[in-house]
């Protein structure tokens, strides 16, 4: 068999969480590895039913209205544990400000279409998500991990807020989509400087693998927050595994790397 060929049957065909924690060198490019070797769970988690009818215009107002209400919940939890994690660990604070806790502008959103926070109950994902962050309060990088999806996540929705303001009829440009778009005109620049901080950590084979586990459960977790039941990642690649595309999805995200530098 041609070498070329064998390359590309291993790399095609050996289990992802086996290459995640086994191809790295000390040159290789972190958030590179953070990207390709989640392909695969990233592309299952856009294509569940909440981000899907975002992206394609047809959720109904009122399921737009709720996931704003459980995201205020997941990002809440978050940006409170990560505040207190950014004060003892000197890697996120030199990589995470203020302004990139997302909690602000789910509050915004609310505002805006007057959501009470107070009667909001988490629903099953919801509340998994949440255990997850208590469970992992202690482990800083894994926090980066969870940190990196959802600030990343900001780069494709930066195009879902379109959909959604003319879904919706939105009178105001931002008002109503700021959870989804909150950097504006400044994402690209802001992701290429966190992309850029977080490859210039000095870390151990270890401790990528840390950074790692969290970006790994932060796509299992999104998954699941439309699930009534719990599924792992093994489940999940299991299930989707055959439908998964990697040329659609290398190619749907160099939109965003053009575009938004995804």
């Amino acid at each position: 068999m041609n070498l070329n060929l064998l390359l590309r049957f291993i790399l095609n065909n050996v289990p992802i969480t086996h290459r995640a924690r086994h191809n790295m060198t000390s040159s290789d490019n972190l958030t590179a590895r953070l990207k390709d070797d989640n392909w695969a769970l990233h592309q299952i988690a856009e294509r569940q039913e909440t981000p899907g009818s975002l992206i394609k215009g047809t959720m109904p107002k009122p399921g737009y209205l709720a996931m704003i209400a459980q995201q205020y919940l997941v990002n809440s939890a978050f940006d409170h544990t990560l505040l207190q994690a950014m004060q003892s660990e000197p890697m996120l604070s030199s990589l995470i400000d203020k302004e990139q806790l997302l909690t602000q502008y789910l509050v915004e959103d609310m505002h805006y279409f007057k959501i009470d926070p107070d009667p909001i109950e988490a629903n099953p994902g919801t509340q998994r998500y949440i255990d997850h962050i208590e469970a992992y309060k202690d482990q800083p990088l894994h926090l980066l991990g969870l940190h990196y999806v959802r600030l990343g996540a900001c780069n494709g929705n930066t195009f879902v807020a379109r959909i959604v303001r003319k879904a919706y009829e939105l009178e105001d440009a931002v008002l109503g989509t700021r959870y989804l778009d909150p950097f504006g005109s400044t994402q690209r620049k802001k992701w290429l400087a966190f992309k850029t901080g977080l490859d210039a950590l000095e870390l151990t084979p270890s401790q990528r693998d840390e950074v790692f586990d969290g970006t790994r459960a932060a796509y299992v977790l999104s998954v699941n927050l439309d699930l009534a039941e719990y599924k792992s990642g093994e489940q999940l690649l299991t299930e989707h595994g055959k439908d998964l595309d990697q040329k659609a999805f290398i190619e749907g995200h160099s939109v965003h790397v053009t575009a938004q530098s995804e």
